[in-house]
């Protein structure tokens, strides 16, 4: 057996040391890394999400908050309908609301009550939910 001394044993302690060192820290860097690549994920995928929420219903929602005539009122409802958003049109005589295609026929038809004129104007506000879908399109008369 070769006997060592201290003076060869402790250079080769060193470098055990340092390597369990710069490992240590190389596997720190590593698992800060891949946390920022994971926040990074989830950033990005919300607003994935709220772009294809815009570009489903960016038509309703650049209407949010503007006046449109009677005839847009039918044209979206009939349109948003079929896509499962209620439609709810207030008027001085009552508020009425529609959740099918065939509920909206009415207000295409002269001789009922519902009827909408095409050119009344109607002040559109879009309600969401708490997940930011649009669940709900509410059209105000305005009386001029």
């Amino acid at each position: 057996m070769i006997k060592r001394n201290c003076i060869e044993i402790a250079p080769r302690a060193l470098l055990l040391a340092a390597g369990i060192i710069l490992t240590v820290l190389l596997i720190s860097v590593m698992v800060t890394q891949f946390r920022s690549a994971e926040d990074m994920m989830n950033v990005s995928g919300r607003m994935i999400n709220e772009q294809t929420e815009n570009l489903k219903y960016g038509e309703l929602i650049s209407l949010d908050g503007s006046a449109v005539y009677g005839s847009d009122v039918v044209n979206i409802s009939q349109k948003q309908t079929d896509n499962g958003i209620k439609i709810t049109l207030k008027k001085d005589s009552g508020t009425v609301s529609y959740t099918d295609t065939k509920s909206v026929s009415k207000m295409r038809d002269f001789e009922n009550s519902e009827y909408i004129k095409p050119f009344t104007r109607w002040k559109v506000s879009v309600t969401r939910n708490d997940n930011g879908v649009i669940t709900e399109i509410v059209f105000t008369e305005i009386k001029e």
